[in-house]
């Protein structure tokens, strides 16, 4: 391993990486995608960067408003061979 390599290791298990790194993390934890282990390093970094925290509230409010405005409507039934009608008969 190298030297660059080892740094970035060690910076990450600490909660000392940049905080770009730790983007998809906190996607992955907002999607219940990360492992346990995943998630202690996050919350290790969240204790000291406000700025992550920031980001990990913006992010759930967002998927919370998202959820609040998807309704669950019937398809209507035709629907499907609509669509295929209507490419069938798209020329290119």
């Amino acid at each position: 391993m190298g030297v660059k390599k080892l740094i970035n290791n060690v910076r990450f298990k600490t909660g000392m990486a940049n905080c770009a790194e730790y983007m998809d993390l906190i996607h992955d934890v907002i999607d219940d995608q990360a492992t346990p282990d995943q998630e202690v390093y996050l919350r290790r970094h969240l204790k000291m960067c406000l700025k992550c925290v920031d980001h990990l509230n913006l992010e759930q409010e967002l998927k919370m408003a998202i959820k609040q405005k998807i309704v669950d409507r019937a398809v209507p039934s035709d629907l499907a061979e609509s669509i295929r009608t209507k490419i069938e008969n798209t020329t290119l």
